[in-house]
């Protein structure tokens, strides 16, 4: 196959821009000739060292320029990439049962690990994968140059795992170069862009929309830990700031959490003196966005010159590379209020403009679909509704993924004949999709669907934070049933999160639960997850002996 597009770079690193690695008080910077140099030396080590063209090599590294460059290197060697989750402090056990299951999933012969994980990469694997070579990324990068030509399959990466387990999802270089190429020419990105990150790497969002499409544009990247992001969100929005730094960000993304973060952790006494005005996207996916968050987050930073379409909400998954729509870039997003007795799947949605009551959810467009793609709602036997009906979200296109290295459980997304039933559920309006939420997320009760991510959604708007908050919906003994899970949360919190369930879900039997800090079971991204906390509460026997509704909530 012609060299792809995504590679081209290492023929022609551009030599006055590259990516560098932040925190709160340094940063190390990596030109690309320099980067591009050493991932041809890493891909002539992984052929010194016998690892078969077409063979899957997972990649266990630090958030970073050796990241990037180890990323190009397994595929300039012809082989195909997989990265996998760093380990954090918190992870314990989840950790180390991705990274076998990854590696057993793409029976890997080899691992790429840098010095800072090789330990823990082999005691994971001493069991679970003891004929598994770890083979160090520093000794790799010192090896002589050379190359291979490119397998068809360019990486496996893995979902994220919010609504079952992970997935390993093949992706083929021609779908990343077409999705790459796709959200370039939706940001409009040009040789000046800029762009920082603080997503992990090994995610979609992350490893696609912040280190892909940058790097196969040589254009300059910024790159910090989610943890320093998390800890000290000031230092990223520095990197925006042209009275800050001599190059300063232009394009960014984030799942709304991040937004959130910031609004909680950033003051205007923190930004003063500060310029934005040279941002052009931030780009908002991966879960439903609150307006009433989009209208805190740009009163912070409209005064320091963040423009109102500066903010970008986007719809993607790992099964189309990334990116499925977008609102357009340097157009103001667009929100409508539709009344929640039709949101189940063929019902059409009626808007209620003015209507600010309990019965009615605003809703923010996710935009439209990206170059190269199709994108339908369906109803339950996959035809296609009229625009203005609930349905799921049917994607069809160049960037879909060519399958999935193990089938999944019934229910779940597929890719099925040349297009992907995503278990997403949406309207279309004027050609601009909104997001509901997953059908494995909701529940219907007297005909109507209730969605978790628009509880959620409520009980941030209650005064809750959300980033300690996670509702599940499900059925269990033939009743439809709602929980509120708090993480370290106090009675007061949850007091108000039975008036919330007591409102937003009326016909279901209700409950909270307050658990302790990290009981959550998340994402590596961050997400929760939700089918596995619905077990877990199973298993627990919460829902047993729940009062009806008419006698009101419980906490459990």
């Amino acid at each position: 196959m012609s060299r792809p597009h995504t590679l081209s770079w290492l023929d022609a690193p551009r030599d006055d821009t590259g990516v560098e690695m932040f925190d709160e008080t340094s940063h190390v910077y990596r030109p690309y000739p320099e980067l591009a140099d050493a991932a041809t030396r890493i891909s002539g080590g992984l052929v010194a060292a016998g690892v078969p063209r077409g063979a899957v090599v997972p990649l266990l590294c630090s958030t970073g320029p050796d990241l990037v460059a180890a990323f190009y290197g397994v595929q300039a060697a012809g082989c195909v990439v997989s990265v996998l989750a760093p380990p954090t402090r918190m992870s314990g056990e989840a950790a180390r049962a991705h990274v076998r299951s990854v590696v057993g999933a793409v029976g890997a012969d080899a691992v790429v690990v840098d010095a800072a994980h090789h330990d823990f990469a082999a005691d994971v694997l001493a069991e679970a994968a003891p004929h598994t070579r770890l083979l160090l990324l520093e000794e790799l990068a010192e090896a002589g140059p050379g190359r291979r030509d490119p397998a068809e399959q360019a990486l496996v990466q893995f979902t994220s795992g919010s609504s079952g387990r992970p997935r390993g999802v093949r992706i083929s270089h021609a779908a990343l170069d077409a999705n790459t190429a796709a959200i370039r020419a939706w940001e409009r990105a040009g040789r000046d862009d800029s762009w920082c990150s603080w997503l992990p790497m090994h995610h979609d969002m992350g490893l696609i929309g912040c280190l892909v499409v940058p790097v196969s544009g040589n254009n300059r990247l910024a790159v910090c830990r989610p943890e320093t992001f998390l800890r000290y969100p000031l230092s990223y929005l520095a990197r925006f700031d042209a009275n800050r730094v001599e190059r300063p960000a232009t394009i960014t993304a984030t799942p709304a959490f991040g937004l959130q973060r910031i609004v909680d952790r950033v003051g205007h006494g923190d930004l003063e003196g500060a310029d934005l005005s040279g941002v052009r996207a931030v780009i908002v996916g991966a879960e439903r966005i609150d307006p009433a968050l989009v209208t805190r987050f740009t009163a912070l930073l409209r005064p320091h010159g963040l423009a109102p379409h500066t903010l970008t909400p986007a719809y993607g998954l790992a099964e189309s590379t990334l990116a499925v729509t977008g609102v357009p870039v340097e157009e103001v997003p667009r929100a409508v209020r539709v009344r929640r007795d039709d949101l189940r799947v063929g019902a059409r949605v009626s808007l209620a403009d003015g209507d600010t009551d309990r019965e009615t959810v605003q809703v923010t467009s996710c935009g439209r679909a990206l170059d190269g793609l199709t994108v339908a709602v369906v109803d339950e036997d996959g035809e296609p509704l009229p625009e203005g009906h609930v349905g799921e979200l049917a994607v069809a296109g160049t960037s879909l993924a060519d399958g999935y290295l193990a089938d999944g459980p019934a229910g779940s997304t597929a890719l099925t004949g040349g297009r992907l039933l995503t278990r997403d559920v949406a309207f279309a309006l004027a050609g601009e999709f909104y997001v509901l939420g997953r059908l494995g997320d909701s529940v219907k009760v007297h005909a109507r669907s209730l969605f978790a991510e628009d509880v959620e959604l409520m009980l941030g708007r209650a005064g809750l934070n959300l980033s300690r908050v996670c509702v599940v919906l499900g059925e269990a003994d033939g009743r439809a049933h709602a929980v509120a899970v708090l993480e370290g949360l106090d009675e007061r919190a949850a007091e108000l999160a039975e008036d919330v369930l007591a409102s937003a879900c009326p016909g279901t039997r209700r409950h909270v639960a307050r658990v302790p800090r990290g009981a959550i079971p998340r994402t590596s991204s961050g997400k929760s997850r939700r089918r596995q906390l619905w077990q877990r509460l199973s298993q627990e026997q919460v829902f047993d002996g729940a009062p009806a509704v008419t006698a009101g909530t419980s906490r459990t």
